[in-house]
């Protein structure tokens, strides 16, 4: 990701697989800048891509319902 940000492995791997379900770019660049708030989340999400597949839909979805539930990132965003 060309944005100045330095990339951890699990933000790499998050890309990767969102890049091999072709996500779109928006969706990447938006998903990457939400879950850099919390490694639970990154967690959660990338086992969920690799066990599931999810279409951008059900991916945006699931990570609407983990911020949702997710103390850290609703502290952050307040």
């Amino acid at each position: 990701m060309a944005n100045g940000f330095k990339m951890s492995p699990k933000e790499l791997a998050l890309l990767d697989q969102m890049q091999r379900l072709r996500y779109s770019q928006g969706l990447i660049t938006t998903s990457l800048s939400i879950l850099r708030q919390s490694r639970e989340a990154q967690d959660e999400m990338l086992l969920y891509m690799y066990e599931k597949h999810p279409t951008e839909k059900k991916f945006v979805e699931r990570l609407a319902a983990i911020c949702a539930i997710d103390p850290e990132m609703r502290k952050k965003n307040s």
